[in-house]
């Protein structure tokens, strides 16, 4: 060994020593933090795809058919689509006269676009089914944001097996899409500090949600009034910002603030550019279904309170088949008392710096509880409410795990087998059964056969509340073609159900008997003429007679 090579032996040995521990302790380390690093991300994926599988396993035939409004929704949209005017002749209004009494108009104009795949009933439903997945990435950022990584894990799970949720984001009515836009808006919120716009973005969200459904025009005013000043107080939003916020939020909805004042006094409709402002034929829902149009104003609050009470607490349902599979309830029935817990977890929380996070969920809570004090609520009127009862449910999951591991793993053992059990009675024969009458199933395709026979008249069955409705979907007729010749039973009646459109009559007893009568008929009302040999071609729920010749 030469004297060049004593000093770099004597200085470097140790050095490298070192780096051979560090080396040795790394290949330890490493695959534990890669593990953490995997966790939260695979069990996102997971969730996800759980979410993503419910909601999209036989879309378009769970629930089967196409129920009244659906058809309504779909056929606004396709008629503003091609032709410029809805199905009553009005160009692009802040809100449709629809059956008479008014319908909401946001969901209408989402799914305009949608129109370049056709009229169906999967496009109908495809805007709510996206809006309804990205409901459970957007709740996880929600989650997390507010409290943290786990507590959003957990948010994202319940949203992704909850019943309420499956069976909303599969068929497409207006209120359906409220909690997504709804929770844009509450995102946007968290966002906001002092040094960016994202307040300002929350109010255009909450502007729509107001167009979405009239439920909203209470609970989203009470929501901002609570939200601003914890805002302020906490420091996370300037006041220009609130001042423009609010001030772009009076714009967006003045032109529903017109359509409430018009429908109110019952004042002329007006036009605003290619815009309508109408003037309902009938009185408007806002008006009708508020406590405020009952003589005893008191009573019906605490008739409505006990409804709500009934429904979110007791029974979790409200009996329609559109709305819940008894008796799976909107987030399982046995959750009911993990919500009430967790909300009082989360209130006596003492952490400072989650605190204005959870004072904004009280306001989601309250301003959503508010629908139910001034309407009688179902599940999709107060639609609004579930994601904050959701996230006080993860809570107490949340605080339940850090006591008894073991207790929460068999919870959510439970969740996952009654999320497997709503499933199969969600998907099977009873469900389809019962959902026949109020989903129209085999109505479309019988009216589509019926319109195939030459130029008969077509005698409809009246056991459907609207059936003209499916006629002008399965037709796709102008509103040129029949605006002028359509005729109704009682044109100021809060149903205005039609007599005769086109070739069409609708109710066996408004029919004229001739012998090429074509009959689409539900299945409990054979054909009454007995002059005539009829053959019979079935489409489940109903059947057509066509004329022998």
């Amino acid at each position: 060994m030469t004297n060049s090579q004593l000093p770099i032996k004597k200085y470097w040995a140790p050095l490298i020593g070192q780096i051979g521990k560090l080396r040795d302790s790394t290949v330890r380390i490493l695959p534990s933090l890669r593990q953490k690093s995997l966790v939260v991300p695979t069990l996102f994926i997971i969730i996800l795809t759980l979410g993503i599988f419910a909601r999209v396993w036989n879309f378009g035939r769970v629930p089967p058919g196409l129920n009244i409004d659906e058809a309504s929704i779909g056929l606004e949209a396709y008629d503003l689509y091609h032709f410029g005017i809805d199905r009553n002749g009005n160009s692009f209004p802040v809100s449709f006269i629809s059956w008479g009494s008014g319908a909401d108009a946001l969901e209408i104009y989402i799914l305009i676009p949608f129109m370049v795949l056709g009229l169906s009933p999967i496009t109908v439903r495809l805007p709510i089914l996206l809006s309804g997945i990205l409901t459970l990435p957007l709740l996880f950022f929600i989650a997390k944001r507010s409290i943290g990584t786990n507590f959003a894990l957990v948010s994202m799970f319940l949203l992704a097996i909850s019943p309420w949720h499956i069976i909303l984001s599969r068929w497409g009515i207006d209120e359906n899409i409220v909690p997504f836009i709804f929770a844009l808006g509450y995102a946007c919120v968290l966002l906001s500090t002092t040094t960016n716009k994202w307040f300002i973005a929350s109010t255009i969200f909450f502007g729509l949600s107001l167009y979405a459904y009239a439920a909203n025009y209470v609970a989203v005013p009470i929501f901002i009034a609570c939200v601003v000043p914890i805002l302020l107080i906490s420091k996370r939003v300037s006041l220009r910002n609130v001042v423009i916020g609010l001030a772009l939020f009076a714009l967006l909805i003045f032109p529903l603030v017109a359509f409430v004042i018009i429908n109110t006094w019952r004042l002329h409709g007006i036009r605003l550019g290619i815009f309508t402002i109408p003037r309902l034929p009938l009185d408007a829902r806002f008006l009708v279904m508020t406590a405020t149009s009952n003589n005893n104003l008191f009573l019906t609050i605490l008739k409505n309170v006990w409804a709500m009470i009934r429904l979110l607490f007791i029974v979790q349902s409200d009996g329609n088949i559109w709305n819940v599979v008894d008796p799976y309830g909107y987030l399982y029935v046995f959750s009911f008392p993990f919500a009430i817990i967790g909300a009082f977890l989360l209130f006596q929380s003492r952490k400072i710096k989650q605190f204005p996070e959870k004072l904004l969920i009280f306001s989601w809570l309250f301003a959503a509880l508010s629908i139910g004090f001034f309407q009688r609520v179902n599940i999709n009127r107060i639609g609004l409410i579930f994601i904050p009862i959701i996230l006080c449910t993860a809570v107490f999951l949340i605080w339940l795990g850090k006591q008894h591991k073991v207790v929460l793993a068999i919870l959510i053992g439970i969740y996952l087998l009654s999320f497997i059990s709503f499933n199969l009675a969600y998907h099977g024969a009873e469900y389809y059964k019962q959902a026949g009458e109020p989903f129209g199933v085999g109505l479309l395709p019988a009216l589509k056969f019926a319109s195939q026979q030459d130029h008969n008249p077509i005698c409809v069955t009246g056991n459907n509340r609207a059936p003209y409705i499916y006629v002008l979907f399965s037709e796709r007729m102008a509103p040129s073609q029949y605006l002028d010749t359509i005729k109704y039973v009682y044109p100021n009646s809060i149903s205005r159900n039609v007599i005769s459109l086109g070739r069409y009559t609708f109710g066996l007893e408004n029919c004229t008997r001739v012998s090429t009568n074509v009959y689409v008929l539900f299945s409990e009302h054979p054909p009454s003429d007995n002059s005539v040999d009829f053959t019979e071609y079935d489409f489940g729920n109903y059947q057509v007679y066509i004329p022998k010749k």
